[in-house]
């Protein structure tokens, strides 16, 4: 089949550091040496802060880095034709009224049901099962609808002016503690 159409999209998701699920950045702002992850719905409190001198390893900064991405769009039901058994996804994991969090996931199978047409427009009612790869189900499958799936944008997050900066300046620091850290090195005589 055909590949699901691209969308010009400029926002970034981040999966929070602390329960690991992927959330849309409402503001990425940069103050002084501070990173400022601002999710969008959310309060003040759940923002997320990080330092350039947070980061000991260039792992460390480069598993920062992939917890950024561009952000995920939902799929509607006329894309579901273009969607597979293997397709790395998004998805809603329901866990009761006040438990909704996006974790990725496979979709492992597909139960195929006639769309409907209302008023010119397609409804979808197939079921996806998605094998969750993170998250509190990870190795566990769950059964839904297209409205709970999002395509996985691929890119790179360094579009944004602020965490690329950011990036640059924890990279740099990084050098500076590695520069610090050398032995000086003795002169042999002869």
């Amino acid at each position: 089949m055909g590949r699901l159409p691209k969308k010009s999209n400029q926002n970034l998701d981040f999966r929070s550091t602390k329960d690991d699920a992927w959330y849309t950045v409402g503001k990425l702002s940069l103050e002084k040496n501070i990173l400022i992850v601002r999710f969008a719905g959310f309060d003040k409190e759940d923002n997320e802060k990080f330092s350039a001198k947070d980061f000991k390893t260039l792992k460390e900064l480069d598993d920062f880095l992939n917890r950024f991405r561009p952000a995920c769009v939902q799929l509607q039901d006329e894309e579901c034709p273009y969607l597979s058994r293997g397709y790395e996804v998004c998805a809603l994991l329901d866990q009761g009224e006040e438990d909704k969090k996006f974790y990725n996931g496979i979709i492992e199978s597909i139960s195929s049901k006639r769309h409907r047409r209302i008023g010119g427009k397609v409804t979808c009612s197939c079921a996806f099962v998605v094998g969750w790869s993170e998250g509190p189900k990870a190795s566990s499958t769950q059964q839904m609808g297209i409205e709970g799936i999002c395509k996985i944008i691929q890119g790179s997050p360094l579009f944004h002016r602020a965490l690329d900066c950011f990036m640059k300046m924890s990279s740099k620091q990084l050098d500076l503690v590695s520069n610090e850290n050398q032995l000086p090195v003795k002169k042999r005589s002869r």
